[in-house]
């Protein structure tokens, strides 16, 4: 199977693309993720939901509580 590729913001004719850069929005970063495949992509997001457990995990130890508000049930 086939992994298709994104569109680019191109392939829509541009204009709103070209719009965004004249009012001075830098999309590079938009370009590098995506040129990446889903698969990239989400090996990328799986390693960011680590990092973010591991802060979490670093701050409960540091300060002895986790500062998140106590979940309300559903």
């Amino acid at each position: 199977m086939a992994v298709q590729q994104s569109p680019t913001p191109e392939d829509d004719g541009g204009s709103a693309w070209q719009a965004a850069i004249d009012y001075g929005i830098d999309v590079s970063g938009i370009d590098e993720r995506l040129a990446l495949t889903p698969e990239e992509r989400l090996a990328r997001h799986d390693r960011a939901v680590e990092l973010v457990r591991a802060l979490r995990e670093a701050g409960i130890r540091h300060y002895g509580f986790d500062p998140r508000p106590p979940e309300t049930p559903e």
